[in-house]
């Protein structure tokens, strides 16, 4: 290999690890932003989760509309992905998982014919209709990523049809697939039912309460429990599709943080390859040309 050839080479993989450094830099710090705000959200989810502990009794009678098992027709799945990649395996992870789930979903009992139960899916993030687009899946609409910054008044929208959608009974249950965020090194893609709301999605609210207060808040429950269970349920699966959309962006920034650290190394490692090599071959042409002079030298003697 030609000295100026292994110099554009070391050119250009530099130019490579300074883009996957910043590109690193910058995603450690939406991890960061993201995990704050998603801490800064719970205030609101403990008090929900305190008004459910008291409003215990009415939820195990399951009388609110929320709360009824239906005859299954058709389920939608959420499924929350990111609109841009350098995120690793992050997606795929999250879609192999998602595939994996709809199989269970789709297995029907034996009294049942599958021609009653339809799956149908509701990506949100444009790596995510693509995939499934192509894979041919039945996918009722779609949504674009809500960003970094994502407010409750975006998720607004969502939610809105996804209650909307289960009151009119097009949809007799409603799941959400995201990736929650454990660490900065993991990720794990998980699956809740967020219509009607059943007893594991409501402990992974209830779960938020304050265990240890040393004086429990006293309320005082007016019109009535079912009244006021019928206004915060709505509020719950808003703030649930929240949570979990703001726990997957902290994922992907994770994810893309750590994919652009590996990209850094193994171009790191090559630049030292290439600069061994460089040496090398600058080593040996000076040798030659050394050889070269003396040569001559010895002819002209």
């Amino acid at each position: 290999m030609e000295l100026k050839e292994i110099r554009r080479k070391i050119e250009s993989i530099g130019n490579i690890e300074d883009l996957t450094g910043a590109l690193e830099t910058l995603s450690a710090l939406k991890m960061k932003k993201a995990q704050k705000v998603a801490l800064e959200s719970r205030c609101f989810a403990q008090t929900i989760a305190k008004i459910l502990k008291k409003l215990k009794p009415v939820l195990e009678k399951k009388e609110s509309i929320y709360l009824k098992e239906k005859r299954v027709k058709n389920s939608l799945v959420v499924i929350l992905t990111s609109d841009r990649g350098f995120c690793g395996s992050f997606n795929q992870n999250i879609l192999r998982f998602a595939e994996k789930e709809i199989e269970k979903l789709e297995a029907v009992p034996a009294h049942r014919s599958a021609l009653e139960r339809k799956i149908h899916l509701f990506p949100v993030g444009k790596k995510g209709a693509a995939f499934l687009k192509k894979k041919g899946w039945d996918i009722k609409t779609c949504s674009p990523g809500l960003g970094e910054a994502v407010s409750l008044a975006e998720v607004k929208s969502i939610s809105d049809f996804l209650i909307k959608s289960f009151q009119e009974d097009a949809f007799q249950r409603i799941y959400l697939i995201w990736a929650d965020f454990i660490s900065a090194l993991f990720q794990k893609p998980k699956l809740i039912r967020l219509l009607p709301l059943n007893r594991e999605s409501l402990d992974e609210l209830l779960r938020l309460a304050p265990q240890d207060e040393e004086k429990e808040e006293e309320f005082v429950i007016e019109p009535s429990p079912e009244i006021i269970l019928q206004e915060v349920i709505p509020q719950l699966v808003e703030y649930l599709i929240y949570q979990c959309i703001l726990e997957n962006n902290a994922s992907e920034h994770s994810a893309r943080m750590m994919a652009m650290k590996n990209a850094s190394e193994n171009a790191e490692k090559k630049l030292e390859i290439l600069r061994l090599q460089y040496n090398k071959a600058r080593q040996e042409g000076i040798t030659r040309e050394v050889s070269e002079i003396s040569s001559a030298k010895e002819i002209l003697e």
